[in-house]
């Protein structure tokens, strides 16, 4: 049985999926770690992108260089499948760069032009024009201030102070819109009026007691306040009066991000070609990991889709090879479970057919012993009939009825048809226990006992033949009939002392085989002798079929008979001046 296992390739996958997520994370946090390091404002992120943009690629070159290596190995051993493979790689390998190639250039090509769009004069104008505009209105409002407080006009205002305070700030609104809150001090620092907006309001002078003209600009979380102080006469004592405005909100933030941004336009204008290489470097720092990610993802999906092949082609040979047990099982359920299955069904159907094949083999076999049985028996009939025709002639023209040389001649003829009577008479019972072989009764046996007790009958046969059995398993037990058994061992032990008439070993040994998911016993029974020659190697089981000069030749047949009638199956491997090794396997109990 072989089983397509998808899990390895699919844990494989899943974590290159997870690589190349965390690769796109990557560069998603380090495009933006460059611009900003380009811009001056950290170089750390630097160190960063070259250790990450350097180690990462050289440990997928790595992988990739590890496949390619296995791969050229699969090819120097002619694995199944490597030339396949090998094409696939290939085939995946221009497709990816068929696939990059024209993203490379088009990604070159948008730098620059986003380059030239973000480094475009108009911008750096414009970005230059809105600081300065900003500025321009900053100082126009202190100017503002700054003038209004010190004008004449102010002198007058201030009369209302004690008359009427409401009038005063009045007056200051409809004489410049632009204040919106004004606060007047007494000489000891005292409030003695304030006007306008809450926030501009001082608690006290405190600092800024001996200070005239601009005071320094307060900097709120909700506004930005300018103010301005001079010193009026008023009534004899020297007041300070402080006019002020609140800034809009966000003036100041956003004229700090028009300082830096035009910082930032000016640092990379003067840079402009190191930062065009800058980028186009970086796109290949991570593009080419990306395309080496593709290449063992290549190599993954390209196992996925060869091994059902590889296992197929396996099967195959398998099967051209005899063994019809073999099955393929599939988990998916897509077309190639559809062709596994067809393949399953057919090698159901050879198997079966093979069956039937080799029933119509054994009758012929039956056809062909009936054709030689009639022959051999034919053969000694003829001696017999001549030996009683010569008794009867000599017995008539002999005058002496039963003279001396009567008798010589009825002792020999005698003689000749008892011993061809005897010969019939060891064929017919050798094709008859052939013939009349009973079904095995099968109960538990422990093989290592039956080897020991067949064994120890030849072990004495022949002083130069020693037979070796410590390699059979003492744990077997077989389901078979122990007569039966005992039977084919003493078969296959005298045949392997036979085939050594100068001497040699006989190693018998046994393991546990897994078959369609079925346990069996094999046991080997090896020789040292001259081998089978190839011209007879495929008439070794036929029944009546023998190299010897006094056999029958039904002894491998009955072998043959007794382990198909147990489930099981023998077969031999020979090799002429070396030994021949016969093996048979027998279901386990």
């Amino acid at each position: 049985m072989r089983l397509f296992q998808s899990s390895t390739t699919s844990v494989g996958l899943l974590i290159l999926i997870l690589i190349f997520i965390v690769l796109i994370a990557l560069i998603v946090v380090f495009s933006q770690q460059i611009l900003v390091s380009l811009a001056g404002v950290g170089a750390q992120a630097n160190v960063v992108i070259y250790v990450v943009a350097i180690a990462f690629p050289l440990i997928l070159l790595g992988l990739i260089v590890f496949q390619i290596v296995r791969l050229i190995r699969e090819r120097a051993t002619h694995k199944p499948g490597s030339r396949l493979k090998t094409r696939l790689m290939i085939f995946f390998v221009v497709i990816a760069l068929l696939s990059s190639i024209p993203q490379a250039l088009l990604s070159v090509n948008f730098v620059n032009s986003a380059i030239n769009f973000w480094l475009e004069a108009r911008l750096g104008e414009a970005l230059r024009g809105g600081l300065s505009i900003s500025l321009e209105y900053y100082r126009g409002v202190v100017e503002n201030l700054r003038g209004f407080n010190s004008s004449p006009l102010m002198s007058s205002i201030l009369a209302d102070l004690d008359r009427n305070p409401e009038r005063l700030w009045k007056n200051v609104r409809t004489v410049n819109s632009a204040v919106q809150f004004i606060q007047i001090f007494s000489p000891d620092g005292s409030e003695l009026l304030f006007r306008g907006e809450p926030r501009g309001r001082l608690r006290s002078l405190g600092s800024f007691d001996a200070q005239t003209g601009d005071l320094p600009k307060e900097d709120r979380e909700d506004a930005s306040i300018l103010r301005n102080a001079a010193v009026y006469e008023l009534d004899g004592n020297r007041c300070t009066v402080v006019v002020g405005r609140l800034m809009p909100e966000d003036f100041d933030r956003d004229a700090q991000r028009l300082t830096e941004s035009l910082e930032i336009f000016n640092q990379l204008n003067r840079y402009k070609r190191l930062f065009r290489l800058v980028l186009i470097v970086f796109y290949f720092f991570f593009s080419f990991p990306i395309f080496l990610l593709s290449i063992l993802v290549s190599f993954l999906l390209t196992e996925e889709i060869i091994r059902p092949i590889v296992n197929l082609e396996e099967a195959t040979r398998r099967v051209a090879e005899g063994d019809f047990s073999f099955r393929i099982l599939s988990r998916s359920a897509d077309e190639l479970s559809h062709l596994v299955g067809s393949f399953n069904r057919m090698v159901s159907e050879l198997s079966h057919s093979r069956e039937k094949l080799k029933q119509s083999e054994k009758i012929s076999a039956w056809q062909e012993i009936a054709q030689r049985l009639a022959h051999e028996i034919k053969n000694p009939l003829t001696p017999i009939k001549l030996s009683a025709q010569r008794i009867l002639k000599k017995y008539a023209t002999d005058p002496g009825k039963g003279g001396e040389e009567f008798h010589k001649v009825l002792q020999a003829s005698v003689s000749s048809i008892v011993r061809e009577v005897d010969n019939l008479d060891n064929l017919l019972v050798e094709f008859r226990e052939f013939a009349r072989l009973p079904m095995p009764r099968l109960q538990p046996v422990h093989l290592r006992e039956i080897v020991e007790e067949v064994a120890a009958m030849y072990t004495n046969l022949s002083a130069r033949v020693t037979i070796d059995s410590a390699h059979v398993s003492e744990d077997s037990v077989i389901l078979a009939d122990p007569g039966q058994v005992k039977q084919v061992l003493a078969n296959l032990i005298r045949n392997a002392i036979q085939a050594m008439p100068e001497g040699g070993e006989v190693s018998i040994r046994s393991a546990v085989v897994h078959k369609e998911n079925r346990r069996f016993c094999r046991i080997w029974i090896k020789d040292s002798g001259e081998g089978i020659a190839g011209d007879i190697r495929d008439r070794v089981f036929e029944p009546y079929f023998t190299s010897k000069k006094d056999g029958a030749g039904l002894g491998l047949a009955i072998v043959e008979r007794i382990v198909f009638d147990h489930d099981g199956i023998i077969w031999f491997e020979t090799e002429e001046g070396v030994g021949t090794t016969f093996i048979f396997d027998l279901p386990l109990g």
